[in-house]
């Protein structure tokens, strides 16, 4: 179990992350601060450490530690989405995409996979893939007219 101050909403691995992180707390008026940084032990052999430092945040009162767990949540959300954006807007080159509806390829900049264009031969929209990108665990249900197809069997 963990024993760790119920006032803790953070663990960072940094120092600068750690006051990155009380500034957003405090810029949304839940007081923080970094608690005890737990000691790491070193290797007996090289005096170094596998583990790195851990720098605890502590909201100052603990009413507001479910509300600073859930900013903290919704701001790691849109880093990710933010890396993401940056991610393909770095890409170069072009890729090319194929319409499901006219079966015809296109080029496209390689800054626009994982969008949705409009089909420069049929005018329908298309998808430009993103490699990046897992699919593989959404159910997207029955195809087009195959669950009609089956109701009136």
């Amino acid at each position: 179990m963990d024993d760790r101050d119920p006032r803790t909403v953070f663990v960072a691995d940094s120092a600068k992350l750690a006051d990155a992180v009380i500034q957003l707390l405090a810029a949304n008026n839940i007081p923080a601060e970094i608690g005890p940084v737990v000691a790491v032990e070193a290797s007996a052999l090289t005096g170094m450490s596998d583990a790195p430092e851990e720098f605890p945040i502590l909201v100052a009162d603990p009413k507001k530690a479910e509300e600073a767990r859930e900013l903290l949540a919704r701001a790691e959300k849109m880093a990710a989405l933010r890396a993401v954006v940056e991610k393909r807007a770095a890409r170069t080159g072009n890729v090319t995409a194929t319409c499901e509806d006219c079966g015809k390829s296109s080029e496209w900049p390689a800054a626009s996979m994982g969008t949705t264009e409009v089909c420069p031969h049929c005018g329908r929209y298309m998808d430009v893939p993103d490699p990046d990108e897992d699919w593989s665990d959404v159910d997207f249900g029955a195809p087009e007219g195959e669950g009609e197809e089956r109701a009136k069997e």
